[in-house]
């Protein structure tokens, strides 16, 4: 573990870098519902060869324009199973989730997270037109902290809502609340067989497999990918990862496959003191909690698995593995070290400043032998 520091991180909204679309719903459940099969077969939930409840037309990533394809992620296939099941005995949710008008004042962050209007846009027939299109809204990064700067770093973040962005390989869950981070891209084009760490080297443990991110829309390749999600909220009073009704971390240590992460994991003893030894300096409270608004999520190493030679398409795979039998997915899974071999923390707020809303943050990252340190203080 490292020491602390105060220096943090800013983003502001990012016009025109995107790759994503998000809408938010207060209080949604993260992933479908246990009791409903997620694979098409109507059976299974696990190594789909494609998802239940998938739209007629499942397809996105028709042309190359990053803002056109905000929400075409992380697969070209994109079956809307989540909100298809949400809306099967009637409407309930759609990109218009989490909108506000007023979204400094709305209870709902994702209506400030997921949606632009600082254009206040409009479309023909007067109804509210957030840009580029309702629910999406990309983020530039500042690890300076200092917004009126072009500098800083590569990043940029997107965060997703209802849009259908976020479906993962294998369980067909996920795709609701994702947030996705874009860093440094990768100098070569994409490879059918994925461009990805061998079994059990470089990035891997537990014999995984790290790929790079191959967006489905514009084919960039990316070197530096990370993804997760801000559904997991604290329902209860204010705690350190984050105040009542906003996205929270703890409630995120844990897959759907395979249950929580095991509590006697090197992380999770680390992460058992980290209010302690990370934020001792402000009385062991959150970072940001003066914003009002604090919060924070996990974020994950893009992974791929093998599942077999019959698994005939590449649904779930295409385009970061464009050659049948593959899953990719955000590797959340506890495996035999009890938890991911490379976790990204995110404590955040969210904070106005003339009018503009920005979110100031610090990121930690954890290995697998549970070190944490914090990246704000490596730029």
């Amino acid at each position: 573990m490292t020491g602390t520091s105060t220096k943090s991180t800013t983003w502001k909204m990012l016009r025109g870098a995107g790759l994503a679309i998000v809408v938010g719903l207060a209080g949604m459940t993260a992933v479908l519902g246990e009791d409903i099969p997620t694979c098409a077969d109507g059976i299974n939930s696990d190594d789909c060869m494609e998802c239940n409840f998938q739209d007629e037309n499942p397809w996105c990533g028709d042309n190359d324009d990053p803002v056109d394809q905000m929400s075409c992620t992380p697969f070209q296939y994109r079956p809307m199973s989540f909100n298809n099941i949400a809306n099967k005995d009637g409407p309930q949710i759609d990109e218009y989730c989490s909108y506000s008008p007023d979204p400094k004042n709305s209870d709902d962050i994702w209506a400030t997270l997921a949606y632009d209007d600082t254009l206040g846009g409009w479309d023909s027939s007067g109804s509210p037109a957030p840009w580029p299109y309702p629910g999406v809204r990309a983020w530039a990064a500042q690890f300076n902290g200092d917004c009126s700067q072009a500098g800083g770093n590569s990043d940029y973040w997107v965060f997703h809502a209802c849009d259908g962005a976020g479906i993962q390989g294998g369980d067909c869950k996920g795709d609701i609340k994702y947030v996705e981070r874009f860093g440094f891209t990768y100098d070569g084009d994409m490879e059918d067989a994925g461009i990805c760490t061998p079994d059990g080297q470089g990035g891997g443990y537990d014999d995984r497999m790290y790929c790079k991110f191959v967006h489905p829309g514009t084919h960039k390749v990316y070197d530096d990918y990370k993804s997760g999600w801000t559904g997991s909220t604290n329902d209860n009073e204010d705690t350190f990862w984050a105040a009542k009704g906003l996205p929270t971390a703890e409630q995120a240590f844990l897959s759907a496959a395979n249950g929580g992460w095991d509590p006697d994991s090197a992380l999770m003893q680390t992460l058992s003191t980290f209010s302690d030894w990370a934020y001792g300096w402000n009385g062991g409270k959150h970072p940001y909690t003066w914003t009002g608004k604090w919060f924070s999520f996990p974020m994950f190493a893009w992974r791929a698995d093998y599942i077999s030679d019959d698994h005939d398409n590449n649904k779930l795979s295409y385009p970061t593995i464009a050659e049948n039998g593959w899953k990719v997915y955000a590797d959340n899974e506890p495996g035999d070290t009890g938890a991911p071999p490379e976790v990204d923390f995110i404590l955040g707020g969210l904070t106005w400043d003339d009018g503009t809303p920005k979110l100031v943050f610090d990121m930690w990252r954890s290995d697998a032998d549970g070190n944490m340190w914090k990246l704000n203080d490596e730029v």
